[in-house]
């Protein structure tokens, strides 16, 4: 492996410790609200947190560590390109590192997620403590889009999948941000979201490609899909960064 580009990527990982630790403080914060709901209803007999007759569900705090590698797709291009250039480094070395950079993130976020979906979440969800019919459940991204039905690995690869191509997908869209192409895509994406919804055959097209890189009933499919749609928008950013200003 190009050690120009792991240097790249060591740099960005230390670049983003102020993400990290947003990241780790939103999910502590999601941690406590959790935490209070039930601590509030195991500890009272007639005050009820939701409401007497209310089901609420809580959203994983696990799952807030799928931001990390969201907000690293925005501010790694936007900021940390100059910094990397400036160093001596090349886009070149820029562009390989910073895919690695995103694979890093992406498989230790969604091994996260994974793992708290298979251990903590159903641990707590069998609590004699917990009343489902009050407390509702806790949610998380891999039983929402049904992954957790195949089993920790395959859950845990689809994720990490999924996660990539949205990582790429920003990485991208931020990288031609001040450029005629990049105010395109901005208006591309309204117009796709504004004229494929309320029109029946556009918006088939849509479910049919949320279906693919979400829903597959085949996680194969689902995997392959997501990576090489990963792959490919993110190399579209390469001629971008060859173009990009310092």
């Amino acid at each position: 492996m190009d050690n120009k580009a792991l240097a790249v990527n060591k740099i960005n990982l230390k670049a983003i410790t102020g993400l990290i630790i947003a990241t780790v403080a939103t999910m502590l914060a999601m941690l406590i609200s959790s935490s209070i709901n039930f601590i509030l209803w195991l500890g009272t007999d007639g005050i009820h947190w939701r409401g007497a007759d209310g089901i609420g569900n809580d959203i994983s705090p696990a799952n807030a560590f799928l931001l990390l590698p969201l907000m690293a797709s925005i501010g790694i291009p936007a900021y940390n390109f100059r910094r990397v250039i400036n160093l001596g480094g090349k886009r070149s070395n820029f562009f390989s590192g910073t895919a690695i950079t995103y694979v890093i993130l992406a498989v230790i976020a969604s091994l996260l997620v994974t793992i708290s979906n298979f251990t903590i979440e159903p641990l707590l969800e069998r609590s004699p403590y917990f009343n489902p019919d009050f407390l509702g459940g806790i949610v998380n991204l891999t039983e929402v889009f049904g992954w957790d039905q195949r089993g920790f690995i395959i859950a845990f690869v689809q994720l990490t999948a999924f996660s990539l191509l949205f990582a790429a997908f920003v990485h991208t869209l931020t990288s031609a941000q001040g450029k005629w192409y990049g105010w395109l895509a901005n208006i591309t994406i309204i117009a796709v979201i504004s004229v494929f919804t309320p029109i029946p055959v556009l918006r088939r097209s849509l479910v049919w490609f949320f279906n693919l890189i979400i829903f597959h009933q085949n996680a194969l499919i689902q995997i392959v899909a997501c990576l090489a749609l990963a792959a490919g928008v993110y190399a579209l950013s390469r001629p971008i960064l060859a173009r990009k200003t310092i």
